[in-house]
């Protein structure tokens, strides 16, 4: 007859068990904080091949809709009906246009403010900027050019590895060579500038009418801003209501 092993054996069996259970969980609860934690921006609105990439990584995975994007990311839409939509936890959003290659050089949010700079490798981006605060600051570079706004709607588009083009719709964006960044214009509603080689910024002119209108394909990222905006007014309220100890509805 086979001999039980004593109960001490089991004991100590189901305590390191339990221990290395703690243990995974531990460290899974803990990247996943980090992960949550470090998240600066999500995809959405995407269509076609999207693929994100870690920095330095030639393999990257498949961009789905909601996914969760990290500073030092890099998001490249693939093809001619390739596209996506950034969106930053500050509330600023960037369409990412087909054939384009965006690098999130640097994104910090925090209550205090925002850093976000980004590099344009290839193709083009419009971007609709929150209003920032006093110590936030919004970047887009590309190998020729620098854009700095506070607050704006703007695109960049990199024509070349040596010429940038930045159109505004609305707001003011500061534009310089990368080589000689003293030297910048400012670009205000309705206007473009171009920079290329080592030359400085051209002097801005206003936009044709077929120029203005490619902002119109932003229309829903208007729409989708607004509606936050009513929600986020209506939660305001019901918040000051609620502590008030007031009747949300007093109709009799």
């Amino acid at each position: 007859m086979k001999q039980k092993a004593p109960i001490s054996t089991y004991s100590k069996k189901i305590s390191c068990f339990l221990i290395l259970a703690v243990l995974q969980l531990t460290t899974f609860s803990f990247f996943a904080v980090s992960g949550w934690a470090a998240q600066v921006a999500s995809l959405e609105n995407i269509s076609g091949n999207v693929r994100v990439f870690s920095e330095g990584k030639k393999r990257g995975r498949k961009g789905m809709q909601g996914a969760s994007l990290l500073s030092k990311h890099i998001v490249k839409t693939m093809g001619e009906d390739a596209s996506a939509d950034i969106v930053f936890v500050d509330g600023s959003r960037v369409r990412v246009m087909p054939n384009s290659e965006l690098h999130l050089s640097k994104v910090e949010i925090s209550d205090e403010g925002s850093d976000i700079n980004m590099t344009l490798a290839a193709g083009k981006i419009f971007n609709v900027v929150n209003k920032l605060s006093k110590n936030s600051r919004y970047a887009v570079n590309t190998k020729t050019a620098i854009a700095g706004v506070k607050g704006t709607v703007f695109s960049v588009e990199a024509v070349s590895t040596t010429k940038a083009v930045f159109m505004v719709k609305e707001g003011s964006v500061e534009a310089s060579n990368a080589n000689h960044p003293d030297k910048t214009v400012q670009v205000s509603d309705l206007h473009k500038t171009s920079v290329s080689d080592e030359n400085p910024p051209e002097t801005p002119v206003e936009m044709t009418p077929e120029e203005i209108a490619l902002f119109d394909l932003l229309e829903d990222i208007y729409e989708s801003i607004n509606q936050e905006i009513q929600e986020k007014i209506q939660d305001d309220v019901m918040q000051q209501l609620r502590e008030s100890g007031g009747d949300f509805l007093n109709l009799e």
